[in-house]
C-alpha cells in the first residue's frame, strides 16, 4: 500500500509573523505586526514566541495587520485578546488592521469588531 504525502502549504505560504519598523518621519508611534497564512493551533504553537517578542520590542502601541490571513482559529483570537489585555496594563493598545473577509466574519461573531482600527 502506497503512502501519499500531502503538503498543506509551501514554504512561502506557511504562517508567519512579520514586524514592520516604525517610520518616525510619519510620526507613527505604533509597531505593525503582520500575520500571514492559516493561523490554526499548530501555527500558534510555532509562532507564539515570535509574536510575543514582536510586541515586546518597545513600548509603542501595536497594530496587527490581518490582511493576508486565510484562516484564523479560536486559539489565535484568544491570543490577540490576551495580548491586548497585557498591553493595556502597560498603557499600550492593540488594534487590528485590514482583516481578511474570513477574519472579519469571525471577529464579528466573537463580538470583537471593536478591535478593528477605523480608517
Amino acid at each position: 500500500m502506497a503512502t501519499t504525502v500531502s503538503r498543506r502549504y509551501s514554504v512561502e505560504d506557511r504562517p508567519r509573523v512579520t514586524v514592520a519598523e516604525r517610520d518616525e518621519s510619519k510620526c507613527d508611534v505604533r509597531m505593525v505586526v503582520s500575520l500571514k497564512g492559516e493561523l490554526d493551533s499548530a501555527a500558534l504553537n510555532s509562532l507564539v514566541d515570535e509574536f510575543s517578542d514582536a510586541i515586546a520590542r518597545d513600548d509603542s502601541d501595536v497594530v496587527v495587520d490581518l490582511a493576508d490571513v486565510d484562516f484564523i482559529g479560536a486559539a489565535w483570537i484568544g491570543t490577540l485578546v490576551r495580548s491586548r489585555a497585557v498591553l493595556r496594563t502597560q498603557d499600550r493598545d492593540l488594534t487590528l488592521r485590514s482583516p481578511s473577509r474570513v477574519v472579519n466574519r469571525l471577529l464579528d461573531l466573537c463580538g470583537l469588531s471593536y478591535l478593528i482600527e477605523s480608517v
